[in-house]
């Protein structure tokens, strides 16, 4: 049975006895058929990817190895930034998704030599409890081990963690430079303009197609990115962290299919490239 306690973040501040600079503290296991993790560290980030910037997330990782809480804050792809740390041994992490009501929104198991992952929600006992101001405490156990396929797993994880923000601060309205030159590469896709793409692309999978010298080369890639990009796009909001932007923009594709999602822009020699962008569709 899946249990929740949401207590009001605000709440901490009366909270008697919780250290506002109390060290962080995560502990707990994650087994899965006979692999177990025994978690020795522990971070939180918070991940906002949503349009509305009030429905950030808070990713906890408990960890055997340690991790670096601004690198997977910093990352477009907090995830490709956590295994890329893990290394090449025996490692591996637990991430607890929580929402900003508070309620759990997912656990992801992830090991490395052996191979093994697994996802879980709704599950066990997940609690918060009051802590201050820019902190993150609770556990999240399931003790009576369940079975998937055949292979049981349980799971008993406690953290009380300072929460790392995304770095960086908001840009205009209309994105600013980074948004300039994002409306600039979504023109010369629909027109399938290569020269321009070639000079406004910093990404190496789409900048090597672009800039190949293989017709086949350039026309997948100009496919590709045709299927997936507005036509026109709207900017919603935008974050910038020195050579480094997020987007947030939304807009029809040449299928007039709504797209939305975020857009990562990187600042090379004094130009905006665009890097790669994480679009759903959408219903209008």
């Amino acid at each position: 049975m899946h249990h929740i306690v949401r207590i009001g973040f605000g709440a901490a501040a009366l909270c008697i006895g919780l250290a506002v600079n109390a060290a962080d503290r995560g502990s707990g296991h994650f087994r899965k058929g006979e692999l177990r993790l025994d978690t020795t560290h522990v971070l939180a980030v918070e991940v906002d990817e949503e349009v509305d910037a009030a429905q950030a997330q808070t990713y906890v990782y408990l960890s055997s190895v340690v991790l670096d809480a601004a690198k997977i804050a910093t990352a477009f792809q907090p995830g490709s930034a956590v295994d890329g740390q893990l290394g090449d041994g025996s490692a591996g992490y637990v991430r607890i998704c929580i929402n900003a009501d508070g309620g759990e929104c997912g656990l992801y198991f992830s090991h490395n030599n052996p191979s093994a992952s697994f996802n879980s929600s709704g599950y066990g006992e997940f609690e918060l409890v009051a802590a201050p101001a820019g902190r993150i405490a609770g556990r999240w156990a399931l003790i009576e081990p369940g079975d998937f396929f055949g292979e049981t797993y349980d799971f008993d994880l406690n953290f009380d963690v300072a929460v790392t923000p995304p770095p960086g601060k908001p840009l205009p309205a209309d994105g600013g430079e980074p948004g300039k030159a994002y409306r600039a590469w979504t023109t010369a896709v629909a027109k399938g303009d290569i020269p321009v793409l070639g000079a406004l692309v910093g990404d190496d999978y789409n900048s090597w197609r672009i800039k190949s010298d293989d017709e086949n080369d350039v026309k997948a890639a100009l496919k590709d990115l045709r299927d997936g990009t507005p036509v026109k796009a709207t900017i919603l909001r935008g974050r910038i962290d020195g050579d480094n932007a997020v987007l947030w923009v939304e807009g029809k594709d040449r299928d007039d299919i709504l797209r939305r999602g975020r857009v990562l822009l990187a600042k090379a020699e004094g130009d905006w490239r665009f890097m790669e962008a994480d679009l759903d569709s959408v219903s209008d």
